[in-house]
């Protein structure tokens, strides 16, 4: 059974609009949720000294226009949400960048990408065995993450927004300059997509970061 972050808004009792009618409004759980999830991905590292300021707006902006772009609507869902405020914290997200470029640029990158295998089955596999082929120190996460994705392909494959930001996150695993930072940034994208995920020696669950505010992501294990 496919299991998705969050839940699309598509319905009046869940999609909220703004005194002119056309925006929609963040969902009040949303950002908190995006915090502990942050927070727990930045610690020990020299982002968790920095103060959140505007990046669950901006992402929430953000995603909403990636949606627009690729799907044709802003139905987004929570993986979209915390993939897009994660960019703009980490590596800032002006003129609607994505990781440094524009999203028609990115968009199409993903495209790319999706379009050189059989179908998002292909592509989600093909992602698992090159996790399983990194080595060295700090990569140990990744064949754990592959082995426990691997359990329920659909959550990355069977859904076309979410199985872009699979696409997504792997494409940026890949531009980063060593093995371990690879794992890690392909790590953080599964674990928006999968809800669960090894992050360095770390078991982190969020599955339910969006329904309980600032419920902690941190579990013992993930299976």
């Amino acid at each position: 059974m496919r299991r998705l972050i969050g839940v699309a808004f598509g319905t009046a009792s869940l999609l909220a609009l703004s005194s002119t009618g056309t925006l929609a409004q963040i969902p009040p759980e949303w950002p908190g949720a995006a915090r502990a999830v942050l927070s727990e991905l930045e610690k020990g590292s020299p982002m968790a000294e920095r103060p959140f300021k505007d990046e669950a707006r901006q992402g929430w902006t953000l995603a909403r226009k990636w949606r627009l772009h690729n799907n044709r609507n802003t139905e987004i869902v929570m993986a979209e949400y915390l993939a897009m405020v994660t960019l703009c914290r980490w590596s800032g997200c002006a003129k609607d960048t994505v990781a440094g470029k524009s999203i028609p640029a990115r968009a199409n990158d993903v495209k790319a990408e999706k379009k050189r295998y059989a179908d998002t089955y292909a592509m989600v596999d093909a992602s698992f065995a090159w996790l399983n082929e990194l080595n060295g120190p700090g990569t140990e996460a990744a064949k754990k993450n592959a082995a426990l994705w691997a359990k329920d392909k659909d959550v990355s494959a069977a859904d076309f927004a979410i199985s872009n930001i699979y696409a997504l996150g792997w494409l940026l695993a890949r531009e980063q300059p060593d093995a371990h930072r690879q794992a890690m940034m392909m790590g953080i994208f599964g674990l928006f997509v999968n809800e669960k995920a090894w992050i360095g020696d770390r078991c982190l669950d969020i599955s339910k970061v969006a329904t309980i505010l600032d419920a902690p992501p941190k579990v013992e294990s993930c299976e």
